[in-house]
């Protein structure tokens, strides 16, 4: 499985892959473009859309979350929910 923080910084996308990319909403993004962050203009299927650079998106996402005081709270819970899960797996192998 490739790890999806090891693509391309390169990469163009548009609002909604962007969105999808890090878990937030198009009107999310939307309001990071309002407050500065750099995206540049594409055409797409002939339309013309508005584009971020994967790099800059994730510099941005990066830059919100040491910003968000329920980050490492949410980083401690994940990291319980996998060593219980792992936990609950070793018992299983252990048993059968």
């Amino acid at each position: 499985m490739i790890d999806p923080f090891f693509e391309d910084e390169t990469e163009w996308l548009t609002y909604r892959e962007a969105a999808k990319k890090i878990g937030r909403t198009k009107r999310c993004i939307e309001y990071w473009r309002a407050r500065g962050m750099v995206m540049d203009w594409a055409i797409r299927d002939g339309q013309r859309v508005r584009v971020v650079q994967l790099g800059v998106l994730r510099a941005w996402w990066r830059e919100r979350m040491k910003n968000d005081p329920t980050q490492p709270y949410r980083i401690r819970r994940e990291i319980a929910r996998q060593e219980a899960a792992q936990h609950r797996s070793e018992q299983f192998l252990e048993s059968g």
